[in-house]
């Protein structure tokens, strides 16, 4: 009688291929030495049939359906994941209403299940924007921010180090003595027995800012270090993505340094002998590179960086407020509050890393147009008029009795965006001559001054402004016309496509598609999330660079995760796992948190 130990290798490896390569595979592999051999090169296959796809762009998302019968972990983001061996564990977070959370979950690769441990101890704090790492059976927590409610204080940091034993299910706090300040944003790598935290948004007794410090945790006898480093060093910052190679080797990779300033560099850290060493990275091929480099999911995989962000650069796009040109000397809308814009209160608010502290400006009341009078010389102006003309470099004081009360200046409890849409500080410092009239501030400007101008608007210029404002809806008009039979042209290719994919799926169900990748009608989401891989092969040479891949499509494939961001991704066995995230709808003041997960691997067919 034939028994499945009969069948040859081939067969028998293709059969282990098909169940889950976690504890399934390992059971397989417990059974005799050629059961352990095949289950070790079905292993080897999916990650190298997994570098392979991400080189040939050969890759297919899938979306774990989650099980009614078992306990769901809550919708989340910012939080913080760690692999360890047949399972993802997930930390803390926040959600969408200015809460964080301090439990910890468990999701088996292997049954698809979340699995909430019963654990004991000290607990940690509930936060969010923390780093977790996992050695030799502990999970190590550090950092992290919670929302404040305190007046005038954006957040919350802490300096909090855990540990969590896996197999005991209990917490430990160290209190200890020495250490880094409170932060968060922060980048943690193990290295042998040690965890190398670089950067974050610290909190120190001078100031509250960005940071480019480097930090080693002793994790055999839990002891803080500052090592000795040398002073070439990246810029300061917080976001970035850290990986380890090698044991001597840390390689950082983008991040942000505060307001307008997102890095898409890339530095390496040589830690064999006693001063450490930074050393800038040549980046090649950057039209490849993702253009937002500090808020989205990215992990290593072998030779290979695979990170996830937007597909167009226009997504977070920072576009200055534009004030249109008063077209007279005494403006309709003078003295009243502009119109806040729905959308950039939206924009503004990123309820993750907070940027540096920003004052808070009391409103002031507009400067009093002054009368026109002939011009005079100017050496006699100041014995004429003793007292001060009111314009922008003479604005009342907040205490003053002419300032409009407004709504009061204490700061939410909400941690703010770099991507706060403001002027900049040095705006004011540009020269301007007093007899021109700049394009935002029209002839407002010289009103304040007393200073006729000397290139009034023509009097036929009020009609000219309306024919170009009806030349120019006239245009809009046609191209939404356009833009709309375009959108039919192409729901309507993309019916006639899924039809034909149907009838063709209808005639070979069983037959795979010339190139061996599925055959779907499915439309790809232009909201999803792109994938950009890049090659690390040549990090360690004499001249270390890294290359990112041209991607096709812009990165998109059919049943990518939407535009999450602040999400996580771990390497799994020839698989990657993206969990949770936070959407931002730029059409409304909504955000949403999701809790799904999503497998980025390899499509398999069907012999």
């Amino acid at each position: 009688m034939a028994s499945i130990n009969d069948l040859p290798n081939e067969i028998l490896e293709f059969v282990f291929g098909l169940i889950p390569p976690y504890q399934d595979l390992e059971q397989c592999s417990a059974v005799c030495k050629r059961w352990a051999s095949l289950a070790r090169n079905v292993q080897i296959r999916k990650k190298a049939a997994l570098q392979k796809g991400l080189v040939d762009f050969n890759l297919c998302w899938r979306q774990e359906i989650p099980n009614t019968q078992t306990p769901s972990i809550a919708a989340r983001f910012a939080h913080a994941s760690s692999l360890h061996r047949n399972s993802m564990y997930v930390f803390g977070g926040a959600s969408s209403y200015d809460t964080t959370f301090n439990d910890l979950w468990q999701f088996d690769l292997s049954r698809r299940v979340w699995i909430r441990p019963i654990s004991m101890g000290t607990y940690p704090s509930p936060k969010a924007g923390a780093s977790l790492v996992c050695y030799e059976g502990f999970l190590v927590l550090f950092g992290g921010w919670r929302h404040s409610y305190a007046p005038f204080q954006l957040c919350t940091l802490f300096d909090e180090l855990h540990a969590y034993n896996i197999t005991d299910n209990r917490w430990t706090i160290y209190n200890l003595a020495f250490g880094p300040p409170p932060m968060t944003g922060h980048s943690a790598t193990v290295h042998r027995n040690k965890m190398i935290v670089f950067g974050g948004y610290q909190k120190t007794m001078e100031n509250l800012g960005t940071s480019n410090d480097i930090w080693v945790l002793d994790l055999d006898k839990f002891i803080w270090k500052r090592p000795s480093v040398s002073d070439v060093k990246p810029p300061a910052r917080y976001g970035q993505f850290q990986m380890a190679v090698g044991e001597n080797h840390i390689l950082i990779l983008g991040g942000t340094g505060g307001v307008n300033r997102i890095f898409n560099d890339a530095w390496l850290l040589d830690m064999s002998n006693d001063v450490w060493r930074w050393k800038s990275v040549q980046i090649r091929n950057k039209r490849g590179t993702v253009t937002h480099n500090w808020s989205y999911p990215a992990c290593n995989m072998g030779s290979k960086i695979v990170m996830l962000g937007p597909t167009s650069p226009n997504d977070f796009q920072i576009v200055r407020q534009h004030r249109p040109a008063n077209q007279g000397l005494h403006p309709p809308n003078l003295g009243r509050p502009r119109q806040a814009n729905p959308g950039d209160r939206h924009r503004a608010v990123e309820p993750n890393i907070p940027p540096r502290q920003n004052p808070v400006r009391p409103q002031l009341a507009p400067p009093p147009a002054a009368p026109m009078i002939p011009s005079i010389p100017a050496q006699n102006s100041s014995a004429r008029d003793p007292e001060p003309k009111p314009g922008p470099s003479r604005l009342p004081s907040p205490n003053s009795t002419t300032a409009t009360p407004g709504p009061s200046s204490r700061a939410v409890p909400a941690i703010r965006s770099p991507l706060f849409r403001h002027h900049q500080d040095d705006d004011r410092l540009l020269p301007k001559r007093f007899n021109e009239a700049p394009a935002e501030h029209g002839h407002m400007a010289m009103a304040a001054f007393s200073v006729p101008p000397t290139n009034p608007p023509p009097v036929n210029a009020s009609r000219e402004r309306q024919l170009e404002r009806l030349r120019k809806m006239e245009e809009k008009i046609l191209a939404m016309r356009r833009e709309q039979r375009e959108q039919q042209e192409q729901a309507a290719a993309v019916a006639a496509a899924a039809a034909a994919a149907a009838a063709v799926a209808a005639r070979h169900v069983m037959s795979p598609s010339p190139e061996g990748a599925p055959v779907t009608p499915k439309r790809i989401k232009r909201n999803g999330l792109a994938i950009y891989v890049c090659d690390i092969s040549q990090l360690l040479t004499s001249d270390p660079s890294i290359e990112w891949q041209e991607s096709k499509n812009s990165g998109l494939i059919a049943g990518a995760p939407d535009h999450f961001t602040f999400s996580t991704m771990v390497s799994g066995n020839g698989e990657l796992i993206v969990f949770g995230g936070l959407n931002k709808n730029p059409k409304s003041e909504s955000s949403s948190v999701t809790n799904s997960i999503h497998f980025l691997t390899v499509p398999t067919t069907v012999v």
